[in-house]
């Protein structure tokens, strides 16, 4: 996944070479949509008596639904979720300070409000965007309680199970970056770039990720 986004990103800079004799056209109160393949950056997350959570780099997908207000200020609604392996330390209160690793799954789902400024209003422009909204995360980590887990199966019709209910919270996440744009036509466009994001969540170091995006959009 990070060699096709790098691969897309430097696509794009070689659009940068394009004649600007190309397409030109307002992207002024336009609707966009985009999807968004995204890699986000490993990170060791340090919490109080020792604990440490060793998140693998993980790939993530995308959807935008925006509105361009002009040429330069695109307002819109970013969706994304992503899956990555982590192993973990903490500490057991057994009363001998027991130290444990384990492996788990984090899943993550994220709802942004984003607001970008295109600098120019060529088809090609640099632009940097701010991000805030809320993160949904699911640690993997078993609670101890025993939930109900239902589905459609195709054999064996509507089924229910137990399932290990694990530790779920919510939390703010806001963040800034930088990229480049291209509108191929008046419909048509591709936008990459970096984003730093911060999870305001209670952890010894800085909980900021550094994500790789890019993005295919419909104006209309």
């Amino acid at each position: 996944m990070l060699k096709t986004v790098i691969t897309s990103l430097a696509l794009l800079v070689y659009a940068s070479t394009i004649s600007a004799a190309g397409f030109k056209d307002s992207r002024a109160e336009k609707w966009s949509f985009s999807i968004v393949p995204m890699v986000t950056n490993s990170k060791v997350l340090q919490f109080d008596n020792g604990a440490e959570a060793d998140i693998s780099r993980r790939s993530g997908f995308g959807f935008t639904f925006g509105y361009n207000v002009d040429e330069h200020i695109e307002l819109s609604l970013l969706f994304a979720a992503s899956n990555s392996n982590y192993t973990g330390t903490r500490t057991l209160d057994d009363g001998n300070d027991t130290v444990e690793r384990f492996s788990a799954n984090l899943y993550t789902s994220t709802f942004n409000f984003d607001f970008t400024w295109n600098i120019l209003s060529d088809p090609l422009t640099p632009y940097i965007n701010l991000t805030a909204g809320s993160t949904y995360i699911d640690s993997g980590i078993p609670t101890g309680n025993i939930g109900t887990g239902c589905w459609w199966d195709p054999w064996w019709g509507y089924i229910c199970t137990p399932v290990a209910q694990t530790y779920t919270t919510s939390k703010l996440n806001y963040g800034a970056g930088a990229g480049l744009r291209y509108d191929f036509n008046r419909r048509v466009f591709v936008k990459g770039g970096v984003m730093l994001n911060y999870l305001d969540i209670d952890t010894s170091n800085t909980a900021d990720f550094t994500t790789y995006q890019v993005g295919v959009g419909f104006m209309f």
